[in-house]
């Protein structure tokens, strides 16, 4: 056999290996069309081939699905990722991006539902460890979206959406932290910072206003109830500073009412807020409002 010919059955016998794995995967040998697909994608004459990578991807996909879909950090998950990036990446004629794509959508998907399941764990255990897994799963899931939509006003939506999520997570850690000043304090730094975060891209986001006034509103609202409990001067600086903690919830309520002058739960914030501020006549526009829509139509 001449040379060249012996060259050419080496090289088709290299190609084929990717079929054989891809049989593997059909019938669902996933061992055998793994150890097939890892030993393509390292032969010369086939690392750089997108479907080798786009195999391994349906490999790996197969592998989460079938052994590691209750594993939120499912290390099967985050190959088939990387693989259908790669694939991705290497088919410069898009010759098998759909199909690349359909499968990297199935994964962030699963991505971002592990996410959402973490924020409701979080919000219900009260475990950081929860809500710190989502952080993860989101950035991941993010990490990939931006492969099949770089639009950077859609992924800033999404970032949106979750940050605010996130927030109301921090909401509950905070109720559940009144006897741990620390604690207290801690989680209202991390709402506060979250929603300024969303403020700096959406000025006119509704939630992270009304978010944000009722962070201080309640703050301040705490302050009152302790001052109860404290002397003369105590009272005094109390609520001094319960009153600079309403005038800091103010223009974020009144932004979340000019934005939606139809949403309660702002009404009733400004109604509070003036009421503390002894300002009797402007609470009472608020509280006439907020009866005026709560009327039976």
């Amino acid at each position: 056999m001449g040379l060249l010919l012996l060259g050419a059955v080496v090289a088709n016998a290299q190609q084929e290996i990717i079929g054989v794995a891809f049989e593997f995967l059909q019938q669902n040998n996933l061992d055998s069309a793994k150890a097939a697909i890892n030993r393509a994608v390292v032969l010369p004459e086939t690392a750089n081939d997108p479907l080798a990578w786009q195999v391994r991807g349906y490999v790996y996909k197969s592998i989460y699905f079938k052994t590691e879909k209750n594993n939120k950090r499912s290390p099967a998950r985050i190959e088939a990722l990387n693989s259908l990036k790669k694939s991705i990446v290497l088919d410069e004629a898009k010759e098998i991006y759909t199909e690349n794509t359909t499968a990297l959508k199935f994964l962030i998907n699963s991505l971002h539902n592990d996410a959402a399941a973490s924020l409701e764990a979080a919000n219900k255990n009260l475990n950081p460890a929860d809500y710190e897994l989502a952080i993860e799963l989101f950035k991941k899931s993010q990490e990939f979206y931006k492969i099949i939509n770089p639009d950077p006003a859609v992924n800033q939506e999404k970032q949106i959406e979750f940050d605010l999520a996130l927030g109301l997570v921090y909401n509950t850690f905070i109720e559940s932290s009144k006897k741990d000043s620390t604690r207290t304090f801690k989680y209202r730094r991390l709402a506060k910072n979250l929603y300024n975060k969303v403020l700096v891209v959406d000025p006119d986001n509704v939630s992270a206003n009304y978010s944000m006034g009722i962070l201080y509103y309640n703050q301040a609202v705490e302050l009152i109830l302790a001052s109860e409990y404290g002397d003369l001067e105590e009272l005094e600086r109390l609520q001094d500073n319960s009153d600079k903690l309403f005038k800091a919830s103010l223009p974020f309520m009144e932004k979340a009412y000019t934005l939606d002058p139809t949403r309660p739960e702002t009404l009733q914030g400004l109604t509070g807020i003036w009421f503390s501020l002894h300002e009797t006549e402007k609470s009472n526009i608020y509280r006439q409002k907020l009866q005026d829509i709560e009327k039976p139509k």
